[in-house]
Formats: structure tokens, sequence, C-alpha cells
């Protein structure tokens, strides 16, 4: 019940929150924006579905192996301490996993939303301005990674790679990179 009302907040504040109030002066703009809007949200709400999905999937699993326990712990004397501690552990282990993929979701939703709120939810994180090319330009900042400016952007690390003649992974903090359109 708790994940269903969760996926209602985030639709809903996806869905009507997340429009920027003001309207830009270029319809083509407008148009590109709620294009990348649009994207995200299905992402968005794709991720939320695997994440419901994953939560459905390790719930049966955390009450299979709980079954499993019950049995060993009413078998009595003849159940192994040892046969009990790895269940125990098992069940431990998956919720375990279970609660970090719910983190790691709703990390990102958090990210998500906080873009799509933001006034400049089209532009680049870094403000960058756009380059001769007609793309947009991207300082890196500490943490990033090739796959982190990839999404934000939403393009592909191999078309990040080649905009930029890069021939690994490899960028540094302070590096321009071309974010090709």
């Amino acid at each position: 019940m708790k994940h269903t009302v969760w996926l209602w907040i985030v639709t809903f504040s996806l869905t009507y929150l997340a429009v920027p109030a003001t309207v830009p002066a270029e319809p083509q703009t407008v148009a590109e924006q709620l294009s990348i809007l649009d994207e995200r949200l299905s992402k968005l709400r794709a991720d939320v579905d695997a994440l419901q999905f994953n939560q459905q999937q390790i719930q049966q699993d955390i009450k299979q192996l709980q079954g499993q326990l019950d049995e060993v712990r009413r078998a009595g004397p003849s159940a192994s301490a040892n046969d009990i501690q790895t269940l125990e552990a098992r069940i431990r282990a998956i919720d375990a996993a279970r609660e970090n993929d719910k983190k790691v979701i709703l990390d990102q939703l958090a990210k998500e939303l906080a873009a799509l709120g933001s006034p400049h939810s089209g532009a680049p994180a870094s403000g960058s301005p756009p380059t001769a090319a007609g793309g947009n330009e991207h300082v890196v900042q500490k943490g990033e990674t090739l796959t982190s400016i990839a999404k934000i952007h939403g393009v592909t690390v191999a078309e990040l790679r080649k905009a930029n003649n890069l021939t690994s992974d490899e960028i540094r903090v302070g590096q321009k990179l071309v974010i090709p359109k």
C-alpha cells in the first residue's frame, strides 16, 4: 500500500508540478522542453514500475525464506543452528538488497524532480553556453563520469566520446566536454 501511495505522489508531482511556470519566448524551445520532460517522465515511470516489480519479487523471496525458517524452527532439535543462521542471513541479505534498490531509485527520482523543478530544466547542469558547433559544453565536476554526464544530457557515452575525440572514459575535473545535439 505504501508503494502505491508513493507511486501516485511521484506521478502526480512529475505530471502536474514539474512543468515550469514560465513560458519561453521561442515555441520550438517549449516543444523541445516538453519532449525532454516527456522522455524523463517515461523513464521515471519505467524505473518506478521496475522497482515495484523487483519489490514484489523480493517480498516473495522473503516470504519463502521466512517459511523455510519457520519450518526449520518447528523441526526443533533436529534443525541445526547453522541452518537457521544461514536462512536468517539470506533473509537479511535479500531485505538489504531490497532497501538498496529502493534507495537508488528514490535518489534518482529526487534528482530528476529537482532537475525538472529548476527554471532551466532543459539546460545542462553546468549552465554551459552553446558551442560553435551548435551543441552545448559541459564542465566536468568532481565525482562525475562520462556515464553520469551522458545521462544528464540525454546522450550516449559513445556519442560523448566521439564528440570529444576521447579514446577512453577517463575525464578530469574542469575538463570541458562538447555535448552533441
